[in-house]
């Protein structure tokens, strides 16, 4: 079998990413846009060592929990891989897709695998759109790039943000004079809250401009215009529950917040009554507004603190006792070397981690369990309804 080669398949499941698996003559094909039991024929993209790409060409059976897509970019835009799927049979997919990771890494928590959360709404939740120029021959391209960090796919309007970006957003098309405004790989960023409505930007947001705020079950958050918050509220709202849930349960003495942001845990941690509360982030400009944002919660000793989290960790460990619980939300590459050693080093017994990226996730779990650490909870929230990621929660201990 090779390129342009036509196949035969019944599609066995979604991986994580979105592609739908199937084998053929022991071969794994992988082909996007399709959903577990559809038979179909595809044809062979690429061939790799160790799997076949394919595209879908005609589908002979569909999935019961096949839906029309609703966006014209569908097929072509590269952040939605389920929106021909229902919803709630996505949120099912993304949950297989952990217990899949659990496995493949020999991990297992001690108590049963949460049910999955599914954020509502499944449209209009995402309250930041970022889009990029493309110019060309002539031709001015405003939207989302493509997997080759080169293309740019245009876009109108895009059913994931809200509304009112997507009003702005059309404005702007709207102007005769606004593509020729941009240039070539420029982003283009659309920011909305509540409370301060759309805020837009080229490139860089500007300086000293007044925070934008969030309002929350926790309180409000005051938060820089290209400060990382989360995108979804409904999401965020599930997170702060876990967080409330696992505060009072371990009953911390003190909540180290790694990884802080502008302190959305942190004011978790001072809404359940944690004595002592510290929040590490590497942005000083976020670290200014959690600091604003515990002093305007009532809880003005928070300490904040800009830096590495790697390297602030063995700074504060010393002070963190065996009832200290550490809260970890990295980035997508999950968490350093250094990090998991200040770790499994200091005093502490509870941790919670929260991350947007399954792999590294369960990459850390297994580093963690094997130094000590039994992993008690996990969970998955559909935090990024209709895209490939979802967020997982979970909870260690040492104790």
């Amino acid at each position: 079998m090779g390129p342009g080669d036509t196949i035969r398949i019944e599609v066995e499941k979604c991986v994580f990413g979105g592609d739908g698996l199937a084998r053929v003559d022991g071969q794994v094909v992988f082909v996007p846009g399709v959903l577990p039991g559809e038979v179909l024929l595809a044809e062979i993209t690429a061939c790799r060592k160790n799997f076949l790409r394919g595209r879908a060409l005609r589908r002979g059976t569909d999935s019961p929990y096949r839906r029309e897509p609703g966006c014209p970019a569908a097929g072509r835009c590269p952040g939605c891989v389920y929106r021909h799927a229902e919803y709630g049979y996505e949120t099912e997919l993304k949950q297989q897709q952990l217990l899949d990771f659990l496995e493949g890494a020999g991990v297992s928590p001690e108590e049963p695998v949460r049910p999955p959360v599914a954020s509502l709404p499944a449209d209009g939740y995402r309250n930041k759109l970022v889009l990029h120029v493309h110019k060309e021959g002539g031709e001015t391209r405003i939207g989302y790039i493509g997997a080759d960090q080169q293309s740019v796919t245009p876009i109108e309007t895009c059913p994931l943000v809200r509304d009112e970006i997507n009003a702005e957003l059309r404005r702007c098309l709207a102007d005769p004079g606004f593509r020729h405004s941009v240039h070539h790989r420029m982003s283009l960023t659309f920011r909305h809250t509540i409370r301060d409505g759309v805020k837009f930007w080229r490139n860089q947001a500007p300086r000293n401009a007044t925070w934008l705020r969030e309002d929350t079950s926790v309180g409000t958050l005051s938060v820089p215009w290209d400060g990382f918050f989360q995108v979804n509220a409904g999401g965020t709202e599930a997170l702060i529950s876990e967080m409330r849930r696992l505060i009072d349960q371990v009953r911390p003495e003190r909540v180290l917040d790694l990884y802080c942001g502008v302190g959305l845990f942190s004011a978790v941690a001072a809404a359940c009554g944690v004595p002592a509360v510290t929040g590490v982030e590497l942005a000083a400009e976020a670290v200014a507004a959690a600091r604003y944002n515990l002093k305007q919660l009532g809880r003005p000793d928070a300490d904040f603190r800009a830096g590495d989290a790697a390297v602030l960790l063995t700074e504060v460990a010393p002070a963190a006792g065996k009832r200290t619980l550490a809260v970890v939300d990295p980035p997508r590459t999950g968490l350093s070397p250094v990090l998991l050693k200040a770790l499994n080093d200091g005093k502490m017994e509870h941790l919670a981690y929260v991350s947007c990226h399954p792999a590294t996730w369960v990459r850390d779990a297994g580093r963690l369990t094997r130094r000590g650490w039994r992993l008690i909870r996990v969970g998955l929230i559909n935090q990024f309804a209709r895209t490939a990621h979802f967020e997982v929660f979970s909870y260690f201990s040492r104790g």
